[in-house]
């Protein structure tokens, strides 16, 4: 396991060995770890984006969500948040999105 990057909020590690050859990061907040691909966090960094946006459950009523949800064939995540977790949430991501693709970027732009 290797660090990636973190925040106030968490860390985000690359797993080698995983045991689910496509989920190799792994979040942690607080004392929970999701394991995660890159689509994942994608996936993530876009509800967090759009969690400013009003909620239509009836649970909410039209007012901006306290929590992102998301649902899975394995397992349901659902984590409370506010304006402070968001900001939060979208530098871990966008972090561990940066350092996950310098090497990459540096090869395509032939810097060493």
């Amino acid at each position: 396991m290797e660090l990636i990057y973190k925040n106030e909020y968490g860390a985000c590690f690359r797993i080698y060995n995983a045991p689910n050859p496509i989920c190799t990061i792994q979040l942690v907040v607080d004392t929970i770890g999701i394991f995660m691909s890159e689509a994942d966090l994608e996936h993530l960094l876009t509800m967090v984006r759009e969690s400013d946006t009003p909620c239509q459950c009836r649970d909410c009523g039209g007012e901006k969500c306290n929590k992102i949800w998301c649902a899975t064939p394995l397992v349901d995540i659902c984590l409370k948040v506010n304006d402070k977790i968001l900001e939060q949430m979208e530098d871990l991501i966008m972090g561990t999105r940066f350092l996950l693709e310098i090497d990459s970027t540096l090869e395509q732009h032939k810097i060493k």
